[in-house]
């Protein structure tokens, strides 16, 4: 099921971060203003009545914007996330695509303020907003340096 709802264009999204492996996969498709990263929902992200779990929802949209903060500043390292808020729209059905893209309200040195609200069957089923961490590229350890330097979206 995973691939079949999978839009046109999309490529994974490969993180190191093991967690989010075991949340995902999770998908990307680069377009001139930010990144759209999504997941088909399958059984593994649902609660008993066939929901997206809440968590899930949630982490997701903590990296939606944490990615999306990578994309702006062009750094494909973690952006640890100072705050997170979210509000829970409706429920996000299981078999269908679900999909994020941040808006980073204002970057400074330190820091990204973002916002996205996360779709799924059309309709908005999150939003939320979180300031994340731009990381000092100088601290990234060197035999990942290049990699972070070189994101998967420029390819």
């Amino acid at each position: 099921m995973t691939d079949t709802l999978v839009p046109e264009g999309f490529r994974k999204l490969d993180v190191r971060d093991e967690f989010i492996q075991l949340a995902g996969p999770l998908w990307f498709k680069a377009e001139a203003d930010g990144l759209r990263i999504g997941l088909p929902l399958e059984r593994k992200h649902g609660n008993p009545m066939g929901w997206a779990h809440g968590g899930l929802l949630v982490t997701v949209a903590d990296m939606v914007m944490g990615v999306g903060s990578g994309f702006s500043t062009g750094i494909f390292w973690p952006h640890p996330t100072i705050s997170l808020t979210s509000e829970f729209v409706r429920g996000a059905k299981l078999g269908q695509w679900l999909e994020g893209k941040a808006r980073i309200a204002r970057r400074t040195v330190n820091f990204c303020f973002c916002t996205c609200d996360l779709i799924c069957g059309g309709e908005i089923v999150l939003v939320s907003s979180g300031v994340f961490k731009v990381p000092d590229a100088d601290k990234i350890p060197e035999r990942a340096r290049a990699a972070a330097l070189a994101p998967p979206w420029k390819e």
